[in-house]
């Protein structure tokens, strides 16, 4: 069985134990020697998100999955392909279920092999549960910040606009008096009617930028005015 084997990272600087690109192709080459039905043809490496399959690497991957004489696809486990749910029951449906020229996938970690029906089954329960996993830290940590945030304490390295690190306490923050300033001119200016174009051309005649020194755009000005609860965005805005 001749395979194409796929390692991914999120970033650059990724490096964690067994997602390493260099350690997830270690992986891969030591399964193969393991497993003499297998023909390694090559790695194809990718550094970026898994939020959708427009990756470079992976459409690289699927094409030459349908123009060459590749029977399928190894990964050290099923997230390098990708963390959505939909996506990968498309890409066992495109490519991995028994009809036509169907292809196999492995994924190591998991002690999958998709060339049955059982492993498709654990492929889905497995992908649901990840799903889940993931929804159910993201709601985690949005309650999380969001208690802290009521305690002024600390919740991100970044703390919004309007608030700085108490230099006393680094749990805690505090105002900054001169972004709180620009704050209440932005209320001021939307309960006077102004649009959010009118405020990003008021703001700097006024020596009022951003925390990076550059004027304001709409959809900042649009952010703030969310995060704050003051007079909702327009339709006309929106649009």
């Amino acid at each position: 069985m001749r395979v194409l084997a796929y390692t991914r990272v999120s970033t650059e600087e990724q490096g964690q134990e067994g997602h390493s690109l260099e350690e997830q192709a270690e992986r891969v080459r030591a399964y193969v020697r393991c497993h003499p039905d297998i023909e390694l043809v090559d790695i194809v490496t990718e550094v970026g998100s898994a939020k959708d399959m427009n990756r470079p690497g992976l459409l690289g991957l699927l094409h030459r999955l349908d123009t060459e004489t590749i029977d399928g696809v190894i990964v050290v486990q099923l997230d390098r392909l990708t963390r959505n749910l939909a996506n990968l029951i498309q890409l066992v449906e495109n490519y991995f279920k028994p009809e036509g020229a169907s292809k196999n996938l492995i994924s190591i970690m998991e002690n999958l092999d998709l060339k049955d029906a059982t492993g498709r089954m654990l492929v889905y329960f497995l992908a649901i549960f990840a799903q889940w996993q993931r929804e159910r830290i993201s709601e985690h940590s949005k309650r999380t910040a969001a208690h802290l945030k009521s305690q002024n304490k600390r919740f991100n390295a970044h703390p919004p606009y309007g608030l700085m690190v108490n230099p006393d306490d680094t749990v805690y923050l505090i105002a900054c008096e001169p972004e709180q300033k620009v704050l209440r001119r932005i209320q001021e200016l939307r309960e006077m009617g102004c649009s959010l174009k009118d405020i990003t051309e008021i703001l700097p005649q006024e020596e009022m930028y951003n925390r990076s020194g550059n004027p304001f755009n709409e959809s900042g000005i649009s952010k703030l005015c969310r995060r704050n609860g003051w007079k909702p965005v327009s339709l006309e805005e929106q649009l």
